[in-house]
């Protein structure tokens, strides 16, 4: 069982004018492409290298086993999307310049693997995930402990991702780096690579393995949770470029880590959607999630763990969700102001959806304009 399938937390841009005037107009005419590359408040956007997604329609979805069954026709917009996840070096200049405390450091805990603690650690932690002792709730652990007290990033500072971090973390982070979360279909067009419809960005598309067999991700072989006998070359969490890129130069979108997104999860409004698997996730999906570029889940904001990352987007790209409107919210305005009030509200979400009594609905049928 993957702690993401639990709800882990109980507790509830002008810049000086140039003194050259040619330079100014080269200024003016550049500075749309600028602001496309992620440049705001006269400062260059921080952390991963962007790389440029062209805009297309693309299918999103199309496997059961990841999730994701139902398919739809998606149009987005040119956007630029972080060549890898945000790493721990990234995140470390981040909280240098902001003094940011993580929500795992509000906490004071958060949940790790317990194959991937030390001893001492792990005889001093006797709280986990009911129905899966695997995941261990480590008192000190958060993205610069990773292991908890005594661990440290001592050769994992420049590449791996940063982890044990929350939407609201990933949300912060990306606003300081003058970027946002992708959406769901934004993360996944720039997962796959050129292919409009896919399940890996290697190979025909298809095959969970490279040429010749090769492993193409990191995710778990062998019995899980007791032993990862590291085929794929890692045992947990391995760098962001420990395989190639696909083709539009992204890398590691399946397994390693899962990474939020700004859509919140179907049916679940209080939930936020992550995409891509982790190295806990398996090729066939015989246990926890079958890892491909259209794997999902859902978790609380406040939620984050050993296996749980982000990277960030710019541009205009699209696709993105709608959160269900507050029923609480819908019935008061009802009880209040009637149809009108509703209607309102919903507008000014964004929503155009048009509200009717029973009688204007049936009539509305009648006439045949619904």
């Amino acid at each position: 069982l993957d702690p993401g399938l639990v709800r882990m937390r109980m507790f509830h841009w002008p810049p000086r004018r140039p003194a050259s005037a040619m330079a100014w107009v080269a200024l003016r005419l550049l500075a749309p492409l600028l602001l496309l590359r992620g440049i705001a408040a006269g400062k260059p956007s921080q952390g991963p290298t962007s790389v440029r997604i062209p805009s297309r329609t693309f299918t999103l979805g199309g496997d059961e086993k990841s999730g994701g069954a139902a398919t739809k026709q998606i149009t987005l917009q040119t956007y630029f999307i972080d060549e890898t996840p945000v790493t721990n070096r990234d995140f470390r200049g981040f909280v240098r310049d902001t003094k940011f405390k993580t929500e795992a450091e509000g906490f004071g805990w958060s949940f790790v693997l317990n194959s991937s603690l030390a001893e001492a650690v792990l005889s001093k932690s006797d709280q986990h995930v009911e129905g899966a002792p695997q995941w261990v709730a480590v008192a000190g652990a958060y993205w610069r402990h990773p292991e908890g007290p005594g661990s440290s990033l001592e050769g994992r500072w420049d590449d791996h991702p940063v982890v044990h971090i929350s939407w609201n973390d990933a949300k912060a982070y990306c606003e300081w780096a003058g970027k946002r979360l992708p959406t769901e279909a934004e993360w996944e067009n720039a997962a796959r690579g050129r292919r409009k419809q896919s399940l890996y960005p290697w190979g025909d598309g298809d095959d969970a393995m490279g040429a010749g067999g090769a492993w193409m991700m990191n995710v778990w072989q062998g019995p899980f949770p007791l032993e990862d006998l590291g085929l794929d070359g890692h045992r947990g969490i391995g760098p962001v470029r420990a395989f190639p890129a696909n083709s539009y130069g992204v890398y590691s979108t399946v397994g390693n880590v899962w990474e939020w997104t700004s859509d919140p999860w179907p049916g679940a409004p209080e939930q936020v959607t992550l995409k891509g698997g982790s190295f806990i996730d398996s090729v066939d999906g015989a246990f926890n999630h079958k890892a491909t570029v259209v794997t999902r889940m859902g978790n609380t904001a406040d939620s984050g763990s050993y296996n749980t990352g982000f990277r960030c987007v710019s541009g205009r790209g699209g696709g993105g969700r709608q959160a269900a409107p507050d029923q609480a919210k819908i019935e008061k305005l009802m009880e209040d102001g009637g149809i009108d009030a509703v209607q309102e509200y919903l507008k000014s979400t964004g929503r155009k959806a048009k509200v009717m009594t029973p009688d204007q609905l049936k009539a509305a049928r009648e006439a045949g304009e619904l």
